[in-house]
């Protein structure tokens, strides 16, 4: 990387992700920010910092930090959840504070309310990437650094984009793994819990996304703008008494606006 870059973007709109837990609040989507800065030795990519070497001209090699997306489910506001959506992704994410409600409907189900605060943790990652005009595959593995989980979580992903007269498509998926170490911090309950909840130990899980975004230019700063994306959630998630669904689905629609 020689050359500095920033790009700077503003989605405005309306949409949602749903929340698998019990007693969890929707997220609403309506404001989507999408920035990322590329200097010499360094740069910052929608909430993650790092570093890039470059092995070809279609493979790349990346040291990554962030904080863990997990909480985002248990804490609404979680500062993580600012960059996990912005619309030019292909990984691929203020008000008053959220009001759960006690909502226990039989002994094998646990409301977020009811349980202990959820860590914040800082992960390290290693990105590989390989990308030509159309396509793009990647593998990222995570470790906790922060000593919050002491796990690991790792992705594989396929992209490919188009064009057509309706805009600009991209299709991607991508398989997720999480350590059963990490899902048992955020998902497991265990004597630590008030003594009426179900215990759970956590296991690994498997979880596999699809997603569709589209785009279509209405000027050289401002475009139309869309995406939905579908996550499954294995046993491993929907076994805790703190899960009470099998899917997090995320939509959008709005206008962007392209400030550099």
């Amino acid at each position: 990387m020689t050359e500095q870059k920033l790009y700077l973007s503003w989605a405005l709109g309306y949409g949602q992700r749903s929340n698998p837990l019990h007693g969890g609040e929707e997220l609403p989507l309506v404001v989507l920010p999408d920035i990322y800065y590329y200097a010499e030795h360094w740069f910052f990519d929608n909430g993650k910092l790092g570093t890039s070497w470059a092995l070809s001209e279609q493979w790349r090699l990346s040291l990554l930090g962030q904080f863990n997306q997990e909480k985002g489910y248990f804490q609404k506001w979680f500062g993580g959840n600012a960059f996990q959506f912005n619309s030019s992704s292909v990984s691929p994410s203020g008000g008053p504070s959220p009001s759960f409600s006690i909502d226990r409907v039989g002994p094998l189900q646990a409301s977020v309310r009811e349980i202990s605060k959820r860590p914040t943790a800082f992960d390290l990652g290693l990105q590989l990437d390989w990308f030509d005009a159309n396509w793009q595959f990647q593998a990222l593995l995570w470790q906790d650094v922060s000593n919050t989980y002491q796990g690991q979580h790792a992705s594989i992903g396929a992209a490919r984009q188009w064009q057509n007269r309706a805009g600009q498509w991209q299709l991607s998926s991508r398989l997720h793994w999480k350590s059963a170490k990490l899902i048992d911090t955020y998902y497991g309950i265990d004597n630590n819990e008030p003594f009426y909840l179900p215990r759970y130990n956590g296991k690994p899980s498997w979880q596999p996304e699809l997603r569709l975004g589209w785009q279509r230019p209405l000027s050289e700063r401002l475009a139309l703008l869309a995406f939905v994306r579908y996550l499954h959630l294995d046993d491993a998630m929907t076994k805790s008494p703190l899960v009470r669904a099998d899917n997090v689905t995320t939509w959008f629609f709005g206008v962007s606006y392209r400030m550099y």
